[in-house]
């Protein structure tokens, strides 16, 4: 198993980062205007967020280490 991730699973990471972020936005404005009700809302930015994260894993991202 790899340690780090290459730049282009970098790169697709980030891509399907823009793509989280993008779909959340849409499901905060269905549910703000009343088209989703706070619990489907909810339900649906943990599925997109479990995705996000399942992503994450398969390209081996890993967080920056923070020590100095």
């Amino acid at each position: 198993m790899k340690d780090y991730a290459t730049f282009a699973e970098t790169m697709l990471f980030h891509a399907n980062l823009r793509e989280f972020a993008n779909r959340v936005g849409i499901v905060c404005a269905l549910e703000s205007g009343h088209k989703l009700t706070p619990e489907d809302a909810y339900h649906r930015v943990k599925k997109l967020w479990k995705s996000l994260k399942r992503s994450k894993r398969n390209l081996h991202i890993r967080a920056p280490d923070t020590t100095c």
